[in-house]
């Protein structure tokens, strides 16, 4: 592991693109930037489902990283220097703000591992993959191993576990079950040792390697590939789909178009505040409500198409 040094710039937002061509002089061409506009814009343009609550300012951070000890204190001083000089170019860069710190770089993909634990959820018992099986694991029916990687889905979201619970709830024996936003594959997974005839989708490349592994894993068999719910062909006796309400709720007509008569959806993934518009569009389509789950600020769903 290495250490790395971090410089922070805190600047006004009207000053942000003469910052950025004085970075440019200085040769720092990676950077990230916070800016509490942005919440409020993605908010406005419906970029997901859960926003924040900021303070707004009036100024910006803009964070870089660099994997060595690439500035003295005093060049620091001279980049502060410059942005102030901004002033004379017709911008106001305000308060000007250049410091520094470390920081030790860790294995982030890993670390996050010795704070996951096994869990059972119904007759589920979801086992870290890199952990011996611990004895409770005997007690229930079915047991998935798992590595989520850096795909969604441990079990310990709300969301996941509801959808497991669905799962297991369902006569799955031979059913034709889809899983559209696969993440790590548990849900796949699961469907697959109840005895569903799975097929499983996700536009991320890297969730779908994952989920490619975890099946291999745990001993089962069915196609995943990288689309959608449209890139999948024939009816369905099950759909789940543990995503967002943005994505689910355009889709709620296709879902009836390729559910089998008496079919059933399951939904989670809808925060608390876009339940009403779900359960809405839902019974538009011509899915009728059949159990509806709530945890903390999240819901899950079970539709079934109402021929």
């Amino acid at each position: 592991m290495s250490d790395w040094q971090k410089v922070e710039i805190r600047i006004n937002r009207t000053a942000v693109e003469g910052a950025y061509a004085v970075l440019d002089n200085w040769d720092i061409t990676s950077f990230a930037e916070e800016d509490t506009d942005l919440v409020d814009h993605a908010q406005e343009m419906g970029w997901g489902d859960y926003f924040p609550e900021v303070i707004h300012s009036e100024q910006v951070t803009i964070t870089c990283f660099f994997p060595e000890q690439r500035f003295s204190e005093e060049q620091l001083q001279d980049l502060k220097r410059d942005l102030e000089g901004l002033g004379e170019f017709g911008f106001d860069p305000g308060h000007v703000l250049v410091q520094q710190g470390g920081i030790h770089e860790a294995d982030w993909a890993n670390a996050w591992k010795a704070y996951y634990r096994p869990l059972r959820i119904g007759r589920v018992w979801v086992q870290p993959s890199w952990e011996p099986l611990e004895k409770e694991a005997s007690e229930v029916d079915l047991v998935v191993q798992l590595d989520p990687g850096m795909a969604f889905g441990t079990g310990t979201h709300p969301t996941t576990a509801m959808c497991v619970q669905f799962l297991q709830d369902l006569n799955l024996k031979d059913k034709v079950l889809w899983d559209v936003g696969t993440g790590s594959g548990i849900l796949a997974i699961v469907g697959a040792k109840l005895g569903a005839i799975v097929q499983a989708v996700d536009v991320d490349s890297v969730a779908v390697k994952v989920a490619k592994e975890n099946r291999d894993l745990n001993n089962v068999d069915f196609p995943i590939q990288q689309g959608t719910l449209g890139d999948l062909e024939g009816t369905s006796d099950v759909i789940v789909a543990n995503i967002v309400a943005d994505v689910i709720g355009p889709m709620l007509q296709d879902i009836y178009d390729v559910l089998a008569p008496g079919g059933f959806f399951i939904a989670a993934g809808v925060i608390l505040g876009r339940d009403l518009e779900i359960r809405s569009l839902a019974h538009d389509a011509g899915l009728r409500l059949l159990r509806r789950v709530e945890q903390g600020e999240w819901v899950g769903y079970l539709f079934q198409r109402g021929d």
